[in-house]
This record gives structure tokens, sequence and C-alpha cells, in this order.
């Protein structure tokens, strides 16, 4: 065959779709018994779960375009537009976003000035980016470096560190600011102060109003269902999991555990770098050596269902972040039943936290019971869970979420130059060039049209991503 793809969650699932539709002939393998990787949706008592993550940002098209392919145009529904806001918990007393911020960047001073949550000196800080040099070093730097440097320590703490290493459970003294959030890098660039070109681009065309975020109605699976129904299903394998990858001639070998071999012209991976690591060891020790190099971290998310007559606080937002400051062990609190609709019953409401992350690697030891009290206890006071909850789901993400540390543009690069030396071998997925769900739906469909590229040109290199394609991906916001 064409091609033979590894792993079975988006990444995988998109590259398969982009291949069928152009008639390239290929097998899809998956290790586990189910498809869509770290997207699961379920439903429970009238309760929808959202497992993993549970919305598809409106500023990247990718993941909107791949549902209206789909023909699930009319299945998306936008984040509810009468409560938008974010709240940040600070000495455990909830703090209202400030109106007009974006990752923690004030676009709107006087907002700034009448919010509670910094103080004085803290915003005084904050608008000093308006006048402060920009950077001229082009070397990478860490969130916190980046943060700290233009919008000061309180914002780091309050807003920049669990927003934007939040959103990666990650360490913001060890993430990549040019990896996971470039355009922040590009506007420093570009304008010199962050609040004046988040300010600029608010009052840009279309910025106004726009739901920032979408979902489907019956929750994220079903993009996940389209796509495996659009594909043939004998070329879909579960319970094939690959245990080495060769070459012989023209060819690569796929052996997979107590199946018959396969060879197809072409591999993609479509696995966390630690699962593709070893899957290469064989063919190039020094691309496994920087695969596993990629960290990736541990998580959980709770689910609690409550009656809404007991919980006192109004949920009127989107959910509420936690500061590492704060001691806590979860770091966010989604009101999932008030950012979008049909999530939980009639005179209910559906609360997810994340717990976890780089801060807290132990968490996932705990049985479910232990964490599911942990989000109870810590959440109890602050949002006034009077009485036990109806519905408790926990699930569980060892080693699902990958790590842009700093440097990792230079490993991409290394990565590049390696792959370059295997024709006909592609990597795609979460942790290489970009993370969420548009990130990998763009990477799986970019890596599908290289590899017709790389069929039909000799002169190509089939495992380059050349920069003129956008072959490196960054992730932006």
């Amino acid at each position: 065959m064409e091609a033979a793809i590894v792993g079975g969650g988006l990444a995988g699932l998109t590259a398969a779709h982009e291949l069928h539709r152009r008639g390239v002939s290929f097998v899809l393998l998956e290790a586990g018994g189910r498809w869509g990787g770290v997207v699961r949706t379920e439903r429970a008592d009238g309760f929808l779960l959202e497992g993993g993550p549970d919305a598809l940002l409106a500023q990247k098209a990718e993941g909107l375009a791949l549902c209206r392919e789909l023909g699930l145009a009319e299945r998306l529904v936008p984040t509810n537009p009468q409560h938008r806001t974010v709240f940040v918990l600070h000495r455990r007393r909830l703090h209202r976003l400030p109106e007009g911020m974006v990752l923690g960047v004030p676009t709107r001073l006087g907002a700034l000035a009448r919010t509670s949550l910094f103080s004085w000196p803290g915003k005084l800080r904050m608008a000093a980016d308006l006048v402060l040099p920009r950077r001229r070093s082009a070397a990478d730097e860490s969130i916190a470096s980046f943060f700290r440097r233009r919008l000061g320590a309180q914002a780091l703490d309050r807003l920049g560190a669990p927003f934007l290493a939040g959103i990666h459970a990650g360490d913001a003294e060890r993430l990549s600011i040019r990896a996971t959030f470039p355009r922040l890098v590009e506007m420093e660039a570009r304008h010199g102060s962050l609040i004046r070109a988040l300010a600029a681009a608010r009052t840009g065309a279309g910025a106004a109003g726009a739901p920032p975020f979408f979902s489907l109605a019956g929750g994220l699976s079903e993009m996940v269902e389209a796509l495996v129904a659009r594909l043939p299903a004998d070329r879909l394998r579960t319970h094939a999991p690959v245990r080495e990858l060769s070459r012989e001639g023209e060819a690569y070998v796929v052996r997979l555990d107590g199946q018959e071999d396969l060879r197809a012209r072409a591999i993609v991976l479509a696995v966390p770098a630690p699962r593709a690591a070893p899957l290469l060891a064989r063919l190039d020790a020094e691309l496994a050596t920087l695969l596993a190099g990629i960290p990736f971290a541990s998580g959980a998310v709770v689910c609690l269902g409550y009656r809404r007559e007991d919980v006192r606080h109004a949920l009127d937002g989107y959910g509420l972040i936690v500061p590492e400051s704060e001691g806590l062990r979860t770091t966010a609190c989604g009101f999932f039943s008030t950012k979008f609709p049909g999530r939980a019953p009639a005179g209910h409401v559906l609360l997810r936290g994340f717990l976890g992350g780089v801060r807290d690697p132990a968490l996932l030891a705990l049985p479910d019971d232990e964490l599911q009290q942990v989000f109870r206890r810590e959440m109890g006071d602050v949002l006034g869970l009077e009485a036990p909850p109806v519905l408790t789901r926990v699930f569980r993400w060892p080693g699902a979420t990958p790590q842009l540390e700093v440097g990792h543009l230079d490993r991409l690069a290394a990565l590049e130059w390696r792959l370059a030396r295997h024709p006909g071998l592609f990597l795609t997925g979460a942790g290489l060039r970009g993370t969420g769900i548009p990130d990998t739906i763009a990477d799986a469909r970019r890596t599908a049209r290289h590899v017709l590229d790389a069929a039909s040109r000799d002169d190509v290199p089939s495992g380059t991503y050349r920069e003129a394609d956008g072959g490196r991906g960054n992730p932006e916001f």
C-alpha cells in the first residue's frame, strides 16, 4: 500500500481523511480499542461529559473548517455570549477578569484601573508595557521571562502563568514563548507594545462580539465519529499495536504485535513523541533520542454534576483559573454547563476540574475517589458547594500533554534534518509543530500533502517540511 498511518487520534484520522479523499491507499493502525485519542465524550444521566479538550478555538479556522467539510456545520455551537467572563482566584476570593484582557494582556486601561485583582504598583507595571523598549534578541525565552519583562511579576503570577502555561499544564519558567505563543513575540517585534498590538487587534474587522470558542452539540467526539464514518472500514484497524519500524529496499516494514507485518511506501507516525521514539530506535537512534527528549505532562479531568440549588455561586462565566501561588492542586475549574448549552439536564450544573500537570506530577497516583475529593474540597468554599454531587467522573491522561520547552524549535529543526534522511517517513501530532485541535488538524493535513508530494516528485525528500509551505506550523492564539 502507499501509506501506513500509526495512531488513531485526531492527527491520524485527519491524515487518513486527507489521503483517502485524494485517492491514496492507506491503513490506519490504532493500538487501543477506540478512535480519537484525547478527544473523549461520554453521556451519563443526562450530562454530556468531555474528558479531554472541550472546544475549538475560533481564531484558528482549521478545526471549524474540518467540521464543515464533514457535514457538521449545523452541529456547531458557540460559547454562551451572555456569560463570557473568566474568574481568577486570588487569596481565596474570586475576581472577575478585567474586561478586554487577552491571554493575560490588558487592552483596556480603564478596566485594568478598576479591578481589585492587582495592586496599584502591579497595574502601573503592566501599563509600562506601553513605553518599554522591545527586545532585540532573537534568542528563545520562557513564557515567564517574556511576561515578567513586558508586564511584571503580578501579571505573570495571576494571569500569564495560569493562562498561558496552564493551557499546556506546564511550567511558565520552562515553556517556550516562541513555540507556544509566537504571535505575542511577533507583536512585540512589530508594535513594541503588547497592549497596543492587542488593542488594535480587538477593534479589527469581525473582532467585536465574536464567539471565542465553538463545540458540537453532541460533544467533540462527533468530529471523530464523522471522520471514521468517511473512511473505508477495511482500512481501519484497532487493537493493532506497532512494535517496530524498519526499512527494506523501497518499502517500510511495520511490525505488529501478534499480527502479520505490513509493508508501505510511506509511514506517518501520528502518535505522541515518547511513543514514536521506541518505534524508530532501530531505524534511526538519533531521531528516536530527539523525540524521546520532548517531555509530556500527565493530568486528570474531574467532572462533577450538581443540582443547581446546591451551588451558591452564580456560575456566570466560563470558569476560573488558579494561580500556583494559591497552593492548590486544582489548576482550573470550568463552568461547563454555562459555557455550552446541553451539557447538563434541567435544574443541574456541570463543573470540570483540571488537576495535575508539571506542577503536581504525583497527583495521578491517587485513586478516583480521592481525586474528586481534592477537587470538591478545594472548590467547596470558593463556589459554595453545599451538597454531594449527583454525578462524578474522572478522566486520567498519563503523559498526554506536550511540553514545548525553551529550545523546542531547535529540537524541531534537528528532527526535520534527521527526517530528511528517511524518504517516506513523516511525523505529525501534538507536541511537534503545535498543540491543540486546530494545530493538530492543520499539521496532519499538511503532512498528508507531503506524502502525496513525495510520491509524485523524486527531487523532494519526503521527510522534509519546506518553510514555503508553512511546514513549521507554530501555534498561534
